[in-house]
């Protein structure tokens, strides 16, 4: 291990270092990498309380495999068979491990439905002269992949197709969603992220991205879904590769300046919904 990796593992026992560095990755693209939020709008986000970190924690991936087996004499049998074998698979090493809570202010996008009306597709549509004219009236209603996709469905080809099946028109209109009060206590909402972090030995870029896919490939295969009211957790962990500021110069990589390369590294990272983070 180099200085580097060892003196950094020893920061982020330092409560200061870690919340300036999940700053620096951007709170509001943290949440964002992590859940995709449907019935909320995020407002605002400040980090809350993050737990005792751990270091050098093994990640052990579990052998999965499906299969059958036949027998055909004296009587024929199939059975099918699932086998798990735990902690046989491949091993990574998280750097550090720990978990950050995400105190936001949301607000609301549903509310209740103020009415449900139900009438036959007819009725809605008006009288139909023929298929071209049944599409053009459904184009009012729906995008045309939609369409196409329901003539797919139900096998409508002909105007005849459509009459000899009953469609039922069911529309649901809800309150407008109340506006947003910070004040408001149910506009408060803690999330939890679980960090898992590599730190970078020099300046390896595809090195780094293939560390952070592996150990991301492991913790996800072995990771359980959770459920959360409002949103849904995309990545089970978010992945941050720690690179040394000073492992980058203007000549680490061609054409392009030390801040460009910084900027084009985290991108790349981040088009894969991690980060990268610089630090001196």
């Amino acid at each position: 291990m180099s200085t580097f990796v060892d003196a950094t593992l020893l920061r982020f026992a330092q409560d200061a270092f870690v919340s300036n560095l999940l700053n620096g990755l951007g709170l509001t693209a943290l949440f964002n990498a992590t859940f995709d939020a449907t019935d909320i709008a995020l407002q605002s986000v400040a980090l809350g309380p993050v737990s005792t970190r751990s270091y050098k924690v093994p990640a052990f991936e579990s052998i999965r495999s499906s299969g059958t087996d036949e027998r055909i004499v004296p009587d024929s049998q199939r059975v099918r068979k699932e086998r798990v074998i735990a902690r046989f698979g491949r091993l990574d090493w998280i750097d550090v491990a720990f978990d950050a809570v995400l105190n936001t202010k949301v607000q609301t996008l549903v509310a209740p439905l103020q009415s449900v009306t139900s009438q036959t597709l007819e009725q809605k549509l008006g009288a139909i002269a023929s298929i071209a004219d049944l599409r053009a009236k459904l184009l009012a209603l729906y995008a045309p992949s939609i369409i196409d996709a329901l003539f797919a469905e139900l096998k409508i080809s002909t105007i005849d197709d459509f009459e000899r099946q009953r469609h039922l028109f069911i529309e649901l209109i809800g309150a407008a969603p109340p506006a947003f009060d910070p004040n408001d206590p149910a506009a408060a909402r803690d999330f939890t992220v679980y960090l898992r972090v590599k730190i970078a030995d020099g300046f390896d870029v595809a090195g780094a991205l293939q560390s952070a896919k592996l150990c991301r490939s492991i913790l996800e295969h072995e990771s359980m879904p959770d459920t959360l009211d409002g949103v849904e957790r995309t990545i089970p962990y978010a992945l941050v590769t720690v690179f040394a500021d000073a492992a980058v110069t203007d000549a680490s990589l061609p054409g392009l300046t030390a801040a460009q390369a910084k900027t084009a590294v985290a991108a790349v990272f981040a088009g894969e919904r991690m980060f990268a983070q610089f630090i001196t």
